[in-house]
């Protein structure tokens, strides 16, 4: 037997001031906030970052590509401005079923400098407080 010490995580560096690893989580206190508002807040906390896509499991929130489609401008605005716990089915009158404290979502990103917005890769798991 031999003993040996566990070699560093591989990093990925998003931007110049962001580096995530594969063990990284980010978390946002999304309590009664819009979908707009929870958007602006990750691109505030993770400078540099633009959010593209919010999806839950499988299932798009906010799908980038669909909601600047032209003719979506309307159902764009609304899903922005519904609040995220509603929108995740967990709003108030959503059922008899306890409301969830935390959901954790996958969300794309793009560099805010980047004309070709090109999805980042590496962007870690969301965790957002609902309740």
């Amino acid at each position: 037997m031999q003993a040996s010490e566990p070699g560093d995580v591989e990093k990925i560096k998003l931007t110049d001031k962001i580096e995530t690893s594969l063990w990284d989580r980010w978390e946002v206190d999304a309590k009664g906030l819009s979908l707009r508002a929870v958007m602006a807040k990750i691109e505030e906390q993770y400078e540099g970052l633009a959010v593209r896509d919010v999806l839950r499991g499988n299932a798009p929130v906010y799908f980038h590509a669909i909601m600047n489609a032209p003719g979506k401008e309307k159902e764009k605005e609304t899903t922005l401005n519904t609040s995220l716990a509603t929108l995740l089915g967990g709003g108030p009158g959503a059922g008899d079923d306890e409301p969830e404290s935390y959901v954790d979502l996958t969300i794309t990103c793009s560099a805010k400098d980047d004309p070709s917005s090109t999805v980042l890769e590496g962007v870690p798991v969301l965790r957002v407080t609902l309740i």
